[in-house]
């Protein structure tokens, strides 16, 4: 019995060796998966950075009048592709222009040491996995906007906004630097004498106002909330306003200061639109209900206060567009 019992013990010996060998090559392999599934994505993370950066700075580049040519959206396609590489290489396949106001870069993988366009896995390769291509792509469009969608009906000069990141009252009325046209024109604080600042809504229900660059818009008389608009300006009714980004219509002349254009009263006040302003609004003080933290006005002031936050707003405020230059604000974004 004794015999039999050595004889069990001797097949068994070397069993453990054999498991450990096989763990070994599961422990590999799942090291495989966690390593380099990580290295792929962070550097897909860095390849989508390239291309978005491209697609954005091909798109400033082209959006200008004149345009741009296909070597230099290559060249800050390339420029921006690299910089945003940890190893300080990518590859961009392409720079597309085919669409109108739109560029599309798309990037992929270069090896940093051997200038190979793949990423050598580290422990993948133990296992005999060929390399692995990562690429990104991304496109940018821009536009030339002729509708506002998130516009309050109220015009300004250029000269009222200060881009210094900090708010400031911007005057339909009262105060020592109230409302203005920018030649200073018109006296006693308004942009035209008796209050004007107020553009005609559309009509129908609520506050629609269609101000389009390049157009006359006409003004809706005196200096009070034209009807339909107080809903909008009181916080009861409209808890949204409140410290939103708004897109403020801003004229370049009246049809009181155009030059040949005539002087101008009553009804028949317009303004011609040059551009938008972007404005996060976050107080202000008009006529009824319609205030909002009206404390930083004086009883004689009337109009809005808010942070200035550029000509290219976000393209949401927006409807309508060409991507023919006319000389108006340009407005960006990614698209994918």
């Amino acid at each position: 019995m004794q015999r039999l019992s050595g004889q069990s013990a001797d097949r068994e010996r070397g069993a453990a060796g054999v498991m450990v060998a096989v763990m070994m090559v599961v422990l590999i392999g799942a090291g495989a998966l966690a390593v380099d599934t990580g290295q792929i994505y962070a550097e897909r993370a860095q390849l989508q950075n390239a291309a978005d950066a491209g697609a954005l700075a091909g798109a400033d580049l082209c959006s200008v009048s004149g345009g741009c040519t296909q070597t230099a959206a290559n060249t800050v396609a390339d420029a921006l592709a690299n910089s945003n590489s940890n190893d300080g290489k990518s590859t961009v396949e392409s720079v597309d222009l085919s669409v109108p106001g739109q560029v599309s870069v798309t990037t992929s993988t270069k090896d940093g040491v051997t200038n190979a366009g793949f990423l050598t896995k580290m422990f993948a390769s133990a296992l005999n996995a060929p390399p692995a291509k990562v690429g990104a792509t991304a496109t940018a469009k821009w536009l030339y906007p002729t509708e506002g969608v998130t516009v309050l009906p109220l015009t300004f000069a250029t000269c009222e906004f200060k881009d210094d990141g900090l708010p400031h009252k911007i005057l339909t009325q009262g105060g020592g630097n109230g409302a203005q046209d920018c030649n200073g024109l018109n006296p006693s604080n308004q942009i035209i004498p008796g209050g004007f600042a107020w553009l005609m809504p559309d009509g129908g229900a609520g506050c629609k106002v269609t101000a389009e660059i390049g157009e006359w818009s006409l003004t809706s008389a005196g200096m009070g909330v034209p009807n339909g608009c107080m809903d909008l300006f009181n916080p009861s009714l409209n808890p949204t306003l409140p410290n939103s980004t708004v897109a403020l219509p801003v004229y370049k002349y009246t049809c009181k200061g155009m030059p040949g254009f005539g002087s101008c009263t009553g009804s028949a006040v317009e303004y011609y639109i040059e551009k938008w302003a972007g404005f996060k609004l976050q107080a202000w003080s008009l006529t009824g209900q319609a205030k909002y933290n009206e404390s930083v006005f004086s009883s004689s002031e009337k109009g809005l206060y808010g942070t200035f936050v550029g000509y290219s707003a976000d393209p949401s405020l927006f409807s309508g567009g060409s991507t023919t230059p006319t000389g108006n604000v340009v407005v960006l974004g990614l698209v994918k």
